[in-house]
């Protein structure tokens, strides 16, 4: 049985089209600085133009200071959380990212 944790969130710093430095507000006046990446997505490379696009276009998306929240299952082969970014309209940061082309989908 998985359980699914969201929480407040702040966006640090955009790593790449896939993975974000988010500092999560574990309540309690503890906070967490996390690089997280985003799950069902994936991103361009950042050795690529493709990849720098991707950064370039998620930094608007998600400019540094931004509320957001983190909702997470597990975390990934490289002991990262694993999720999704819920924007403050209520859209996800993935879908956003596919919908512009700069991510594909991954089951």
């Amino acid at each position: 049985m998985s359980t699914t944790w969201t929480v407040p969130a702040e966006v640090v710093r955009v790593v790449d089209g896939d993975t974000i430095d988010l500092r999560l507000d574990l309540g309690w006046h503890i906070s967490y600085s996390a690089k997280v990446r985003i799950s069902h997505i994936n991103a361009p490379e950042l050795n690529t133009a493709a990849g720098q696009a991707a950064r370039e276009y998620a930094r608007t998306i998600l400019p540094v200071g931004t509320k957001v929240y983190f909702s997470s299952y597990r975390l990934d082969k490289y002991g990262r959380p694993l999720g999704s970014i819920l924007l403050p309209n209520d859209e996800t940061f993935a879908s956003k990212m596919l919908l512009a082309g700069h991510a594909e989908p991954v089951t």
